[in-house]
């Protein structure tokens, strides 16, 4: 890190202690009276800038452990004002820029383009049914799980295929231990990006696998960890109730609380308008919003709408799809009229038959059009004879991978690459958990709720 900054610093303290103004005004770089109202002027016949501190921001909330003495720093309000030139492009949700220090927060102040510096996602728009009297908003999907790195699998060979089938590929390609490239991160609910995420994070209180409560109590005013908690960039165990990696419970961290509801106007997550259902994202976007700029985390009902996707108005909100069938590998019950099939995906094809050893490492589910599954040229897709990343293969609209889960309790991992886990923004039982997408080998499930603590993967929507 630079150190133009602390230099400056002890220049100004010492200007300061030999100036005669009345006061505490001084002029660095000229001998003119400094220009009223300013305490420092910086007046040269030597033009050029103000150089700031270049440093890597991991996280909004903290401040930075390389900083003089940041482990001794017991009360960061006192720093507010300070501005540093943060160099880490992947800062959710601006990148790299300008930055302030607010006592609580690191506020962007402006960089290269106003934008995050992360690539806007690829995304497909799934929409209701032209026939629906009523229909629903479409819904735009993210096509990679936050944390992806896709510079594995978007370039040479499987630059030529979908963004899906470039998924399935690479899975069907890959060592386990590589496959965490295409399943991403594992979130806490309502968290930032602080870190914490990552699969190799520490753990708090302890970094090890027991059972703890580490539950904190220190946040800021966005609800989330402060240095003083320690607990910055670390997945926080709980073992006891209410299972939450928050000692004092918020419900709104990533949204109000509440989903779409076709039925009726909730005044939270949709407007009724015209006598049709549009979705109110404006409540869905917080501070701590884990989605690059302009995504965020779906509701459950998007995530419901997406399972069950028809134009019977009893079933807009979705269900379970179960009893996958060997033969055709597609579903039994995904109702008369439903616009998507999903099909369980392992080693590249078709395959719901367990998913078990090296096989548990490569799945997910393949989301497509029924018209396209359906189609008869598809029938050696159907039957888990063909690669499903094949030219000639229908194309997914998307694919979920299964990323497994990090439990509340001890830190652990549950069941990489055979079950998926995907949060939603809608708390599902006030007091416990939220809203989850929960898939295996033979259904798929997307009302099931998890525990607060338990860290799931994310898929964003537009």
């Amino acid at each position: 890190m630079k150190t133009n900054l602390f230099l400056f610093a002890a220049l100004i303290t010492a200007f300061l202690s030999g100036a005669s103004f009345s006061a505490a005004q001084v002029t660095i770089g000229g001998s003119a009276e400094p220009t009223k109202g300013a305490i420092l002027d910086l007046n040269s016949t030597t033009k050029g800038g103000l150089l700031l501190s270049n440093v890597e921001l991991t996280s909004l909330t903290a401040i930075p452990a390389s900083f003089p003495n940041a482990s001794a720093i017991s009360n960061p309000q006192l720093l507010a004002g300070m501005m540093v030139y943060n160099l880490n492009d992947f800062l959710t949700p601006n990148g790299d820029g300008l930055y302030a220090w607010d006592g609580n927060k690191w506020n962007y102040i402006g960089g290269s383009d106003g934008q995050a510096l992360l690539p806007p996602p690829p995304s497909v728009t799934i929409s209701a049914p032209t026939t629906c009297l009523n229909p629903v908003p479409d819904v735009i999907v993210s096509q990679y799980n936050l944390g992806a790195d896709t510079t594995k699998f978007n370039s040479g060979e499987y630059a030529t295929l979908s963004h899906a089938k470039r998924q399935i590929r690479y899975l069907k390609d890959c060592t386990p231990a590589n496959a965490v490239n295409v399943f991403g991160d594992l979130y806490q609910w309502g968290r930032v990006a602080d870190g914490h995420e990552k699969r190799t994070s520490e753990s708090f209180a302890t970094n090890d696998n027991s059972m703890q409560n580490g539950a904190i109590t220190d946040v800021d005013v966005y609800g989330q960890a402060t240095a003083a908690s320690g607990a910055v960039g670390k997945f926080i165990k709980q073992k006891d109730t209410p299972y939450d990696w928050r000692a004092t419970q918020q419900n709104n961290l990533w949204g109000n609380g509440e989903g779409f509801n076709p039925q009726s106007d909730d005044n939270g997550g949709v407007l009724y308008t015209d006598s049709k259902y549009y979705q109110n994202t404006d409540w869905a976007i917080r501070e701590n919003n884990p989605c690059p700029s302009g995504w965020r985390v779906p509701t459950l009902d998007e995530w419901k709408r997406l399972v069950s996707y028809n134009c019977n108005p009893t079933t807009y909100s979705g269900g379970d799809i179960s009893n996958m069938i060997s033969t055709g590998k597609t579903t039994t019950g995904r109702g008369s009229g439903n616009e998507l099939t999903w099909v369980p995906v392992a080693g590249g094809k078709a395959d719901n038959s367990g998913w078990a050893n090296t096989k548990g490492h490569l799945s997910g589910y393949a989301v497509y059009k029924t018209t396209d599954w359906d189609d008869a040229a598809a029938a050696n897709y159907k039957n888990g004879t063909k690669n499903l990343y094949d030219a000639a293969a229908p194309e997914p609209l998307f694919f979920l991978p299964a990323g497994g889960l990090r439990q509340y309790f001890d830190s652990s991992f549950y069941s990489v690459g055979q079950f998926g886990f995907y949060w939603s923004t809608t708390i599902y039982n006030i007091g416990v958990g939220a809203g989850a997408l929960f898939f295996t080998y033979d259904y798929v499930h997307p009302s099931g709720g998890l525990l607060l603590a338990d860290a799931a993967s994310v898929r964003c929507v537009k």
